[in-house]
Order: C-alpha cells, then sequence, then structure tokens
C-alpha cells in the first residue's frame, strides 16, 4: 500500500511550494528544463494516490521524475521515509523533503540511497532547490 502524503497547509509551507513551484514552472516556460512541475498532485492519477507537494513531469515519457515534499521539523524524517516508499512505488529516480524550521535538505536517488552531500541539489534538471528558496 502505497504512502499517504497528509494535508498540511501551514503559511511557511505553503510559501515554500509556491517558490518551488514558480521558480520551477519559470524554468519549464522559458524552456530551460523539460519537466512540467505540478504542486499537490496525485502521483497515480488512475485511482486515489498520495499527493507530493511538487512533482517534475516528463510529458514525453509520461513518468514523473522528481519527488519534493515540504515538511516542517516534526514531520521531516518521516515525511523524507514517505517519499523513499514512493519513489520506490512508482520508479521516481530523485525524491527531496525540505525542513523549513532548520532550513535542512534530505534527497533520496533511486538505485543508489541517501546523498548527504549537496542534498538540495537535482540532478535530473541541473539546478540547486534551494536557490529557488531565497525569498
Amino acid at each position: 500500500m502505497p504512502a499517504v502524503m497528509g494535508v498540511n497547509a501551514p503559511l511557511e509551507h505553503q510559501r515554500i511550494i509556491r517558490l518551488l513551484s514558480g521558480e520551477l514552472h519559470l524554468l519549464y516556460k522559458t524552456k530551460r528544463i523539460q519537466l512540467e512541475p505540478f504542486p499537490e498532485t496525485m502521483i497515480d492519477q488512475s485511482q486515489t494516490s498520495p499527493t507530493p507537494d511538487v512533482l517534475l513531469y516528463d510529458n514525453a515519457q509520461r513518468k514523473h521524475l522528481v519527488i519534493i515534499e515540504v515538511s516542517g521539523k516534526q514531520g521531516a524524517k518521516k515525511d523524507f521515509r514517505k517519499v523513499v516508499e514512493l519513489m520506490h512505488d512508482y520508479d521516481v529516480p530523485e525524491g527531496f523533503v525540505y525542513d523549513y524550521d532548520s532550513a535542512e535538505w534530505f534527497k533520496h536517488k533511486l538505485g543508489v540511497g541517501d546523498i548527504t552531500e549537496r542534498p538540495s541539489f537535482c540532478e535530473t534538471i541541473g539546478y540547486d532547490l534551494n536557490d529557488f528558496l531565497q525569498h
């Protein structure tokens, strides 16, 4: 059974989603990345499924390539475990959790494991996600 991503709507949580989605959409719109960002969208359109905070989707391959979840200190470790589970369930190559309380990133790469060096750098698009949070 896939992990369930819960509803989490504190202002800081929504601000981070807006910043990430907005910057990623600008990159997509200007064709600097090929992946379309979707905020809070079901990962499996054929059934009720988890809705990570941001999904990066490859329309040509019809595949999610990056999951980003935003969390506070209390839920970051649990959310990271959920992201890793979703990655394995849906074959998503790269996943991130951003803990806005500690400004800390966590990253997992399918087939590699947890990444501790430059955990905010998204290899799939070639950008550091943390750069999008400078507000």
